[in-house]
């Protein structure tokens, strides 16, 4: 299980990437369309593996990330609902607030996968060790 959760956390750092260096080509078409594929990716992952989290002692990140999952889901149902109703200005504000958010959200969901990948490795390396003294 550990190494599926390696390649789930490494294939979504080769996706912010391919983002970033798509930057100079596509300009934010780009960045936009990979931050749509990595939310729903790291939705999906979180899902999976939210019991990890809790289970480990990872509690208190992973409810984090899920409260600002959800303030940034708020924010965006938020925009398109009064798209037409505010004025221009209000709008693209708060657009560029979720663009944002999305890349704060992307990178602490990374950081906290990370240390939990970290945490599950030293965990499966001592239980080898204390189980070959038997």
């Amino acid at each position: 299980m550990l190494l599926i959760r390696k390649m789930d956390c490494f294939g979504q750092l080769i996706l912010v990437t391919c983002m970033l260096l798509s930057m100079p080509f596509l300009y934010f078409v780009g960045v936009k369309t990979g931050l749509i594929i990595l939310g729903c990716w790291q939705l999906i992952s979180a899902l999976f593996n939210t019991y990890c989290f809790i289970d480990t002692g990872y509690k208190k990140p992973i409810i984090i990330y899920w409260g600002l999952w959800i303030a940034e889901l708020g924010l965006s149902f938020l925009e398109l609902q009064f798209e037409n109703t505010l004025s221009n200005d209000y709008t693209t504000a708060i657009f560029w607030i979720t663009i944002g958010a999305a890349v704060f959200i992307a990178g602490y969901y990374l950081r906290i996968y990370y240390g939990l990948i970290n945490l599950l490795f030293l965990r499966n390396e001592l239980d080898g060790l204390t189980k070959s003294k038997h």
